[in-house]
């Protein structure tokens, strides 16, 4: 994906900048508001017009500088997307003649030399559409009216963008996404601050993602594709989630968590991290259960290992104990001491992942698994549950991979003790190594005793 054109959106803030993006993308990626300062981080997402297909780059408004720190880093988001562009969409707002950010935008791009398309958003009606000629000042050519909003003109706009990126068209850039091997779905998880946005720069060694100490930094999920031993991963990086009682009553934290969860739901492999140097509490216990029930592969990264002090041989043996004394309910989950900061342990965290992806998509042939169920009933005869006979098991079978899947069949007549699911889920897990990986183990009956035979 890294040699197809990039276009950039740029302009001062409440332009309808994240409108556009998703309207061209053709969904909603971007959290949209009418409050100014929405987007932080860069959105990247494919777009696709008449053969051609473009990396299309979402950026936060750019405005006079400040000495607020995040806001420093929000303008050098921006920034960097100009850079790297192929061609910049400069959008300004239709209802309003140029303001002073508009020039300050204007004079940013004009530094950069990049090749500009001048954008007049919001020209919702025909009176709004003839009242461009304002921008023209800008020094960027004639505006394209279109409503991001309504979708009017848009076409027009991306016409216009194809034509200019092939009429500058380089020997390096692809005119079509390649297609891609199957990509494995990371998304990170967790509460505000613990250091999500820090562990993908670390894996990265660049500032992709903005990183501050105030909480909900992070807005829109930010899906970063990494290609690591030739396996592609899109780590997706999530906003802090808190619990109902404490959430903002904003419209940020709720299409956030909103979007946060969804990508847990939709991933392959789930990272929840922590922040090591802090107890762990009742809302990491509910977001790992989340990814539980969602059938998922688990790491937990205790993150900010290098806040902890006086550090001896015996310190991540404690710590590794509490975490799991804390969470009994996932003991096949690993459990990763790291520093996203002084990048400890993090050059385990990629090989893992492949290794739970594997775990995730293992087939254990039939004979492995009849071998394993006679040994599992000659260590431990199968207990009762509710039935009124004791329990014999047939066979023992895989149905399905990501996550694993088995079937036990047992006489119509008896029942099973739950706890012997939990050995036969501790056999597998024993003699398959299921590391990271749920295993789910349903119950099937004989339609009568013949079947026995």
């Amino acid at each position: 994906m890294a040699n197809l054109y990039k276009v950039a959106i740029v302009g001062r803030t409440n332009v309808g900048k994240s409108t556009l993006f998703n309207r061209l993308i053709s969904h909603q990626k971007a959290i949209t508001s009418r409050e100014s300062g929405t987007t932080r981080d860069r959105n990247y997402s494919v777009c696709s017009w008449t053969g051609l297909d473009f990396i299309l780059v979402d950026t936060a408004g750019l405005e006079e500088e400040n000495n607020i720190e995040i806001e420093e880093q929000i303008q050098k988001q921006a920034i960097m997307a100009v850079e790297e562009a192929d061609l910049v969409l400069f959008v300004v707002d239709t209802m309003n003649s140029v303001m002073p950010d508009d020039k300050l935008a204007a004079k940013m791009l004009k530094k950069q030399k990049k090749t500009t398309l001048l954008v007049a958003n919001k020209a919702d009606t025909n009176r709004l559409r003839q009242q461009t000629s304002d921008f023209f000042r800008l020094g960027f050519g004639e505006p394209i009216p279109v409503s991001a909003k309504s979708g009017s003109g848009c076409g027009d706009l991306l016409d216009e963008i194809v034509k200019t990126l092939l009429a500058n068209k380089k020997k390096s850039k692809l005119r079509i996404a390649p297609p891609e091997a199957k990509t494995i779905k990371v998304t990170l998880f967790g509460q505000p601050n613990v250091g999500k946005s820090s562990v993908i720069n670390a894996l990265l060694g660049q500032e992709r993602l903005i990183v501050s100490p105030m909480a909900h930094t992070t807005r829109d999920n930010q899906d970063i594709l990494i290609n690591y031993h030739g396996q592609h991963l899109t780590f997706v990086d999530t906003a802090g989630l808190r619990k109902k009682s404490k959430r903002l009553s904003n419209i940020f934290e709720k299409l956030s968590t909103k979007q946060s969860i969804k990508s847990i739901e939709k991933s392959n492999i789930t990272i929840l991290v922590t922040d090591v140097s802090k107890p762990l509490n009742r809302q990491d216990k509910n977001l790992l259960k989340l990814a539980v029930d969602s059938g998922k592969g688990i790491i937990i990264l205790a993150n900010k290992w290098d806040l902890i002090e006086n550090k001896d041989t015996n310190t991540i043996n404690t710590f590794n104990k509490y975490y799991r004394d804390f969470f009994p309910f996932v003991t096949w989950a690993p459990v990763l001491f790291t520093s996203a900061t002084a990048k400890t342990h993090l050059s385990k965290l990629l090989p893992l992942i492949l290794e739970i992806w594997e775990n995730m998509n293992k087939t254990i042939d039939e004979n492995a698994l009849d071998k394993l169920l006679k040994n599992s009933v000659k260590q431990h005869k199968p207990s009762r549950g509710k039935g009124t006979k004791h329990p014999y098991i047939y066979n023992l079978k895989q149905l399905d991979t990501n996550p694993p899947v088995f079937s036990i069949k047992v006489d119509f007549k008896s029942d099973l003790h739950f706890s012997y699911f939990r050995f036969l889920e501790n056999q597998l897990r024993y003699k398959f190594d299921f590391n990271g990986v749920p295993i789910v183990i349903r119950k099937q009956k004989t339609q009568n005793i013949k079947d026995k035979s």
